[in-house]
């Protein structure tokens, strides 16, 4: 399926490759957990290595929707605490801010000729979610099942938005999702269409 999905792009212009939204959740910890590498010590012969805790599990955290294509950012939508994500709130609420951001970038056309890339969970393969995407015009690239290599989002995008956030002193509420916009347009400008093109070769 990853070597179907890149005969579609081989040979043409690497622009058609911005045709792409790909998007999935993640959790978000407002104090970020220490990273294993943070605590990364020297230590003589015989030292015992100290202890230390890489998460706070009672540490406030926040569900985002993201969404990003080859020119960077597209949407970031916070899930209101005990909110169940359904293929209705997706279709309802997360969707629309996908098709907003296209909106303002191409008045006329929208989504329409946009292709979604997301991996096979349940809320994104549901019959609210299809016919939302068929409403905007929009075509699904295949994605293979229990197969999260080809999502950008999961080998890519949450990693390095995590390390970029990792230092900084998030606070739940609107200014975190300024800091998420800052953090996502601060990466390099194409290097997303060019993980695009990484995951659909598999």
């Amino acid at each position: 399926m990853a070597k179907e999905n890149l005969e579609i792009y081989e040979g043409s212009d690497p622009r058609r490759l911005l045709e792409i939204v790909t998007g999935d959740e993640t959790w978000i910890q407002f104090k970020p957990p220490m990273r294993k590498q943070d605590g990364r010590v020297w230590l003589k012969k015989g030292e015992v290595p100290p202890v230390v805790c890489v998460s706070d599990f009672r540490a406030p955290k926040v569900l985002y929707c993201i969404f990003f294509d080859g020119l960077g950012p597209v949407a970031q939508i916070p899930v209101p605490k005990g909110q169940t994500l359904t293929g209705q709130f997706y279709a309802d609420v997360v969707s629309p801010e996908v098709e907003k951001h296209y909106l303002k970038r191409r008045p006329k056309n929208g989504t329409r000729g946009h292709k979604i890339l997301h991996d096979n969970a349940r809320p994104h393969k549901s019959l609210a979610v299809r016919q939302k995407i068929k409403d905007m015009g929009m075509h699904e690239v295949p994605h293979p099942p229990y197969s999260p290599d080809i999502a950008p989002c999961d080998f890519w995008l949450f990693r390095k938005l995590k390390d970029n956030l990792s230092d900084a002193n998030l606070r739940i509420g609107s200014a975190s999702v300024g800091q998420f916009t800052d953090t996502l347009k601060s990466f390099p400008r194409m290097s997303t269409g060019r993980h695009l093109k990484i995951g659909l070769k598999g």
